[in-house]
């Protein structure tokens, strides 16, 4: 048995694990794309056994195969999955998203100078041909449950284009280079040419219907269709130059968020959107949606329950915990609402304290120190208490119970200290929100 035949034998067992190990990163490509409000369809395969001999009998006669290890190391599709955008005004974007969420180990652009046709057809293209990008990925193994493990170093190819290359990508591929239908005549490969001129003109096409989408949307008053419409008004506000430096975010929860605060439609949220320039001057922050979020919460610290709301909802869209753990986010946590009730309080109060009425949202710990004590000990405390709150707002998971609890119990004893360093006219302002919190 050649080297080849030994090795599409093992790949044969081994098949299954690639096409599930696609299928993995195709449903995470598919929810980081979809919460960040952009149009694409995410497909997944693993290479089908018949498919990689033609390829590797091909690839052979150059190459000259020693083992399977080497032909483990030159075919770097094994598993493969495919993002077909809407609009291709969006593939940089994605291209950012795929490389924070993965290990990336090589990009590769086309066309490219290094690209090389098929030898065997002289024919010159007047267009550009195939307009995509190739990620060489492995999911992030902290990431995964540990029944999932084994996916973690394993390599996946990534590759994204518009729908429209997408097509004729397909169709050039299986003519031009399957040797058993022949070679191309010289009237397929000019209209193959032309179609590829077409695709490029429709894509050209698309990047004006996008912006005049953007548009549209930014000019309607009705309330949000869906989080599509959410996001190209976002983009529309925010501009490119300052979406090459921030993610968009989950604009599939903030929608659901203005939802419960019936503020889901552009005139309600006309004062956010005006401000959102300013995270260029605030410090932390990653995506466009976090900074949106922070502005309506500084406006209004009551619309927290109706966020932890919104976002535990939407904790099912997860792609790396099982359906059982997603489950159990969503069940009623005690603990989370109890220290969201006191952290209303407590932000309230402080802020009461204050007479900064900036729209943007500043530091509790910098109010504090501003206006009650320059005790670190106290400050490092309230500080603590903030990183709870910034991980509830913030991030994938949230702290567990024991963290919730002590934290919400902290809470009233931060405040007691703080008593203790206020003026008097202030002093009633924080009994207040014990007596409140006692309740």
């Amino acid at each position: 048995m050649n080297i080849i035949d030994t090795f599409l034998l093992r790949y044969a067992k081994e098949y299954d694990f690639y096409n599930e190990l696609a299928h993995q990163v195709a449903t995470i490509c598919e929810t980081i794309i979809h919460r960040s409000g952009i149009r694409a369809i995410v497909t997944y395969r693993a290479k089908k056994p018949d498919s990689l001999k033609d390829k590797l009998i091909k690839r052979n006669l150059n190459k000259k195969y020693q083992n399977i290890e080497q032909i483990y190391r030159d075919i770097v599709d094994l598993s493969g999955v495919r993002i077909a955008i809407y609009f291709p005004g969006d593939r940089e974007e994605i291209g950012r998203l795929i490389e924070t969420e993965f290990i990336t180990n090589k990009i590769r652009k086309f066309p490219n100078p290094e690209q090389k046709h098929n030898q065997d057809n002289p024919f010159n293209r007047r267009f550009k041909g195939y307009d995509a990008v190739h990620y060489r990925v492995k999911i992030k193994e902290e990431k995964l449950e540990e029944n999932n493990k084994r996916f973690a170093h394993a390599q996946v190819e990534i590759q994204i284009a518009s729908a429209l290359m997408h097509a004729w990508a397909e169709v050039e591929h299986d003519l031009a280079y399957k040797p058993q239908i022949g070679k191309l005549s010289e009237e397929e490969s000019y209209i193959l040419d032309e179609l590829n001129g077409i695709v490029l003109s429709g894509e050209i096409a698309l990047e004006r219907l996008q912006k005049s989408f953007k548009q549209r949307i930014a000019s309607m008053e009705q309330q949000f269709n869906n989080h599509y419409e959410l996001a190209a008004l976002l983009r529309e506000k925010v501009g490119s130059d300052l979406l090459k430096n921030y993610f968009m975010g989950k604009v599939d929860i903030l929608l659901r968020f203005l939802q419960k605060t019936g503020m889901d439609n552009p005139r309600e949220i006309r004062m956010y959107l005006n401000a959102l320039d300013s995270i260029r001057e605030s410090v932390g922050y990653k995506s466009v949606v976090d900074y949106f979020v922070d502005l309506v919460l500084n406006h209004n610290p009551n619309y927290y329950t109706q966020y932890v709301e919104a976002k535990f909802e939407s904790s099912y869209n997860n792609p790396y915990i099982s359906i059982q753990k997603q489950m159990l986010l969503s069940k009623e946590n005690k603990q989370l609402n109890s220290f969201v009730e006191r952290w209303i309080i407590f932000e309230k109060v402080i802020k009461a304290l204050d007479c900064n009425t900036s729209v943007q949202r500043e530091s509790i710990s910098v109010i504090v120190r501003r206006n009650l004590t320059v005790d670190e000990i106290i400050l490092d405390a309230v500080k603590n208490l903030e990183k709870t709150r910034n991980q509830i707002v913030y991030d994938n998971t949230i702290p567990d119970s024991l963290h919730l609890r002590n934290a919400a119990d902290s809470i009233p004893i931060i405040l007691n200290k703080l008593v203790e360093l206020a003026s008097e006219d202030k002093k009633e302002v924080i009994y207040g929100a014990l007596e409140r919190m006692a309740k």
